[in-house]
């Protein structure tokens, strides 16, 4: 019997930043968004922000230099605790709230397909092979070596690693649900 080629129906996509340690956030999760107004270590401080419905364990992207961690404490309305140090004054983020095990996102089990993009813009597609490290939805880590770029890979994903995972790609596919 031959497999089905890969349906993607859907509107829900988002640009995932690889890490070692946190899942792709759903793109369903309600989101705050803005730029940080002071560089302080392990915070994520933004002087016009309203962070009173952030909680521990959101997951925090800095759009800026394609970087996350996740929150370790509230410190007040307008400062944040995270997990590694990430921002400098200056830095857009996006913050998605319910994080990694948040009730409003959408089933983990599920999963995502990953197209698996390049940052080389004069990259030839047709010869261009990368390695790509993800999570599965079983919870396997899987490698897949020399993987074509511009393709799809054929598990449903929760994460994309960092370390295993080509720099081309890293922080350059795409998650659909």
């Amino acid at each position: 019997m031959a497999y089905p080629k890969i349906t993607v129906n859907t509107g829900l996509v988002l640009n995932p930043i690889a890490s070692d340690t946190l899942p792709i956030p759903s793109p369903d999760l309600p989101q705050l968004s803005g730029s940080a107004s002071a560089t302080t270590a392990d915070k994520l401080v933004d002087a016009g922000a309203d962070f009173s419905n952030v909680q521990v364990n959101d997951i925090v992207y800095n759009t800026t230099d394609k970087t996350s961690a996740f929150v370790t404490a509230v410190d007040s309305s307008t400062t944040l605790s995270v997990s590694v140090n990430i921002f400098a004054s200056g830095e857009d983020y996006i913050i998605f709230l319910g994080g990694p095990h948040g009730s409003q996102r959408i089933n983990s089990s599920e999963g995502c397909l990953i197209y698996v993009g390049s940052s080389e813009g004069t990259m030839d597609l047709a010869k261009s092979y990368v390695d790509i490290k993800v999570k599965t939805v079983s919870g396997n880590d899987v490698t897949f070596s020399n993987f074509k770029v511009g393709e799809y890979l054929p598990v449903q994903c929760l994460q994309i690693f960092s370390t295993g995972t080509d720099a081309a790609v890293r922080n350059n596919c795409l998650a659909i649900w």
